[in-house]
């Protein structure tokens, strides 16, 4: 395809290690990309923290300079879509727009101890809703944390002018033309606050953690109306038409079909499967859902492209440290209600080929490498194409 013609999307990817932006053509390639780094703070143990302003400014960079090495012209550029680390949490002011503290990330564990205090009951009912364990992990805890730890926080609530959402959130908020306060389900889901089953806030959630219910956005599908892009920010109105959370728009490359299984092997190495338009509960695993609305599981292996980083250059070292990898998501894979077919892999640990070839041997399924090794934002064209 020419690309001086033709339709084209926008992708921004808010990963935890970087930004990038891409323009992907209607065949699913890609005409251009952008990276950008972000650093991550962690002033006190167990607290990883990143600035939601930095973030800001880094996504804005990189959908200006993907836009300009692409060569395509904004009139040719359709919409553009978000896809972002999940369960990350950042608090705003409605008025000013400024953070009131740093967006605190998934990987964060502050609120361990605040965790453990809930009953069997209460871990039970937030199960059956949410089809997650309550953990530091997601962002209701986070989000309890700062109404009692941040005093402009607790004051913003009580006047009315507080925001709290996941990175998708913060975003579109200060990239939107009218400042939609928005996210989609993918994301939601993954806050504890969510019903899965009827796909809204739960005010018994809400009341469990503590947490107004005039804080959160509203939810839309991961392909729908999440406003117009700022003209300032590169010349033209674009529409955003998807936002989807990283795994779950990996998952959605893949494929929808039930017993599509993907493993991403990122900063985390993380593991799903498509369920279907039952809900249920496997041991081991979280219950989240899809891009397209089903039910999906999800599993997760806390190692991955850091750590790689760290040993490049060392080829026994890697080898062994990608081979051990599979073997810790071999057990995952093992205990998949679906015994899969075939999984498909994605994600910057795959580049070179090693763990996708281990794993291959390691579980004895046949290894589909994605054709594009970013399949969070693949999943994200695809969708916006579809």
């Amino acid at each position: 395809m020419d690309k001086k013609a033709g339709e084209f999307a926008l992708v921004l990817d808010v990963g935890t290690t970087g930004v990038k932006a891409f323009i992907f053509d209607e065949s699913l390639n890609i005409a251009a990309k952008s990276y950008k780094h972000v650093e991550e703070i962690s002033l006190h143990p167990g607290h990883i923290e990143q600035d939601p302003r930095g973030i800001l400014e880094l996504a804005i960079d990189v959908m200006r300079s993907v836009v300009k090495e692409s060569g395509v012209p904004i009139k040719n550029i359709s919409g553009m879509a978000i896809t972002n680390q999940r369960e990350s949490v950042v608090a705003w002011d409605k008025k000013t727009s400024w953070p009131f503290y740093p967006a605190i990330l998934w990987k964060d564990v502050r609120t361990k101890e605040y965790c453990a205090h809930f009953s069997d009951t209460d871990r039970k009912m937030v199960r059956q809703k949410t089809g997650l364990p309550i953990e530091p992990y997601f962002s209701a805890s986070k989000i309890n944390w700062l109404l009692n730890n941040v005093p402009e926080v607790k004051f913003a609530a009580e006047k009315g002018c507080l925001a709290c959402g996941t990175l998708d959130s913060w975003l579109i908020w200060n990239l939107s033309e009218k400042k939609d306060f928005v996210t989609d389900w993918t994301n939601a889901s993954r806050t504890l606050l969510f019903n899965i089953k009827d796909k809204k806030w739960d005010k018994e959630l809400l009341d469990l953690f503590g947490i107004p219910d005039d804080l959160m956005p509203r939810a839309e599908k991961s392909r729908g109306d999440f406003g117009v892009l700022d003209p300032k920010v590169l010349g033209r109105a674009i529409p955003i038409k998807a936002v989807c959370g990283d795994q779950q728009s990996g998952l959605y490359a893949a494929g929808t079909k039930m017993g599509t299984t993907k493993i991403t092997y990122g900063t985390g190495v993380f593991i799903m499967q498509v369920l279907g338009n039952d809900f249920s509960l496997i041991k081991d695993f979280f219950t989240t859902l899809a891009a397209d609305g089903s039910y999906s599981l999800e599993a997760k292996v806390d190692h991955g492209g850091k750590e790689v980083e760290s040993i490049l250059g060392d080829d026994k070292k890697l080898h062994a440290f990608l081979k051990n990898i599979a073997l810790e998501t071999d057990c995952y894979i093992k205990k998949l209600p679906i015994k899969p077919e075939g999984i498909t892999i994605d994600g910057g640990v795959t580049r070179d080929g090693i763990v996708g070839g281990y794993q291959e041997k390691i579980s004895g399924i046949k290894i589909f490498e994605q054709t594009v090794f970013d399949g969070t934002a693949l999943g994200l064209a695809k969708m916006f194409f579809s």
